[in-house]
């Protein structure tokens, strides 16, 4: 019993430094060569501190893609340089089960899967902001603002020239049709104020009236209450890109964008891609043992990483590929996410079944 405590922290230990030791060196040149693109675009007003700020600002998003490929990458490393020294060997021989050294390899997996949750619900909401207030020069006030917005409900299609997180909206057409979708009414409004959920307030209204014979009526109303999910709140969620969002900021904003309309597809699938990640990390380590007690056990060591590597790639870009074509083709974008998964524990189970 004392002698497997030892080997289990053994284990655990060397595959987290080669899984933190891999994602430090991913992040690394990531950010390289992140700053060298980034100095294409220096203009006035933005020189090379700022591109560099822009950068570093902006890497806890991308790190969040790499950490799967780290797990992968320092699994196959950490359990390679055990399986060369014919550590794995003698361990087997002693009567440690297979299975046994696969749940020690999926402790420090664990731990990234904690730390991958942990920088995608606190730290990149934070850093996205200050990464788009470098790029643009603008002030955190100016981020929760959105300009030249369009949104359907129902029968009815809005455009919003401004509008920010105090409830305040300037330049509003509304276009309304009937359920042969003709068009009814066209509404242009100067100003508008929220009031409550799903209320707003228009002023300086000008409504055209379409009537069925075809002609039309035009008049002016000072106030018309009006029916817009929109909420002050959630006016800055709409400025960023979906990826960017805290799980639970987008669990809240598809609870309400379902209360009031359909919830966008982007959203569904970025909100799926946050639940599978977890499991594609899992999957991933799962397979890195798979190879090193698999087909991969009497290569060496620099064959193991280019595979590795070539695995996590594949891997990555058909998930990424599949995800946006869940847009077109599939009722549900967690369908094309958790199939690539499914696969990925069932390859992995099966090799490693096969070399118990």
């Amino acid at each position: 019993m004392l002698a497997q405590k030892i080997l289990s922290r053994y284990v655990t230990k060397t595959t987290t430094l080669m899984m933190l030791g891999t994602l430090l060196v991913l992040v690394f040149l990531f950010i390289l060569f992140s700053y060298i693109g980034e100095l294409g675009s220096l203009k006035e007003g933005y020189g090379a501190w700022d591109a560099f700020k822009y950068v570093m600002w902006d890497s806890p998003h991308n790190v969040i893609k790499l950490i799967p490929i780290a797990a992968l990458i320092g699994a196959v490393l950490g359990l390679g340089s055990m399986a060369s020294n014919s550590e794995l060997i003698v361990m087997r021989g002693s009567g440690v089960s297979l299975w046994r050294i696969v749940g020690w390899v999926m402790r420090p997996a664990f731990l990234l899967v904690i730390l991958s949750f942990c920088i995608s619900e606190w730290v990149i909401p934070y850093t996205t902001e200050q990464a788009k207030g470098v790029k643009t020069q603008s002030t955190v006030a100016a981020l929760g603002e959105v300009r030249g917005y369009w949104t359907k409900e129902g029968n009815h299609f809005y455009y919003i020239d401004y509008a920010n997180s105090k409830g305040n909206l300037n330049g509003i057409q509304v276009a309304s049709f009937d359920d042969d979708y003709r068009l009814d009414t066209v509404i242009k409004a100067k100003t508008g104020q929220f009031i409550r959920d799903g209320e707003w307030v228009l002023k300086n209204n000008q409504q055209l009236n379409i009537l069925p014979n075809g002609d039309a009526s035009f008049q002016k109303i000072p106030t018309k209450d009006l029916s817009l999910a929109l909420q002050p709140k959630f006016v800055h969620m709409v400025t960023l890109d979906p990826e960017e969002l805290a799980p639970s900021e987008l669990v809240g904003f598809m609870r309400y964008m379902h209360e009031y309309s359909q919830i966008p597809k982007t959203y569904q699938l970025a909100f799926w891609k946050k639940v599978g990640s977890p499991f594609s990390l899992i999957a991933l380590t799962l397979i890195a043992c798979s190879f090193i007690f698999g087909p991969l056990r009497q290569q060496s060591m620099g064959f193991r990483l280019v595979i590795a590597l070539f695995v996590g790639l594949s891997i990555f870009y058909l998930q990424d590929f599949l995800g946006y074509a869940s847009l077109v083709y599939s009722p549900s974008p967690a369908w094309f996410i958790f199939i690539p998964i499914l696969f990925m524990f069932g390859a992995g189970s099966y090799l490693l079944y096969r070399a118990r």
